[in-house]
């Protein structure tokens, strides 16, 4: 059999004169293409990964007077804003520590042996959840005679910290570089 070749649309020669590159990447090229673009798709995620996980540590200041403060203040308010601290940690932890997961599309997971730390991943941030809906709750049953130097709305933060960190999580995983990847292969041997 002989040698397979692409053919090529016939071009005039003034037409060649825009585009004297080839088109297509050879496998080296591809493999350099595919690296460099992954480079900066992990770059970029440990860039979002540290900003959004100092905003919620930046917004625990905020709640810190209304916990540490000795006067005019009750033992409710105390426990929301010691709530309302610990999800703010549990939002940065979980924007740091815990590496977003691509769903497989087969829907399989991973086998793994249970251990303290698997537990803490996998129920911190249903947890987290549950503690911003209380807060919310607590919001909006809150009366209008709040301590002095207390605002009830600072309930609400460690919600809406927490849905825009799962949405940075999710665009974090929406770029997905394997569609690329898989189809290197398919112009090997060209």
């Amino acid at each position: 059999m002989a040698s397979a070749r692409l053919r090529k649309a016939f071009r005039y020669p003034e037409d060649s004169s825009d585009d004297d590159g080839r088109g297509e990447l050879d496998e080296e090229e591809q493999e350099r293409v595919i690296r460099h673009l992954q480079q900066q798709n992990d770059k970029r995620n440990a860039e979002y990964g540290l900003v959004f996980a100092a905003i919620p540590l930046l917004s625990t200041v905020f709640l810190l007077p209304s916990l540490l403060s000795p006067a005019g203040i009750g033992f409710s308010t105390r426990i929301y804003s010691l709530l309302s601290i610990l999800s703010l940690l549990a939002t940065a932890y979980t924007m740091k520590y815990i590496p977003p997961q691509r769903p497989d599309p087969k829907g399989k997971r991973p086998i793994r042996n249970p251990d303290l730390m698997m537990y803490v991943r996998r129920f911190i941030i249903p947890g987290n959840a549950a503690i911003c809906v209380l807060l919310g709750l607590v919001y909006l049953f809150s009366s209008g005679g709040s301590p002095p130097g207390h605002l009830p709305v600072a309930y609400l933060v460690p919600g809406a910290l927490l849905m825009i960190v799962l949405l940075a999580r999710h665009a974090m995983v929406s770029v997905d570089l394997k569609p690329l990847e898989d189809l290197r292969y398919e112009y090997k041997g060209a």
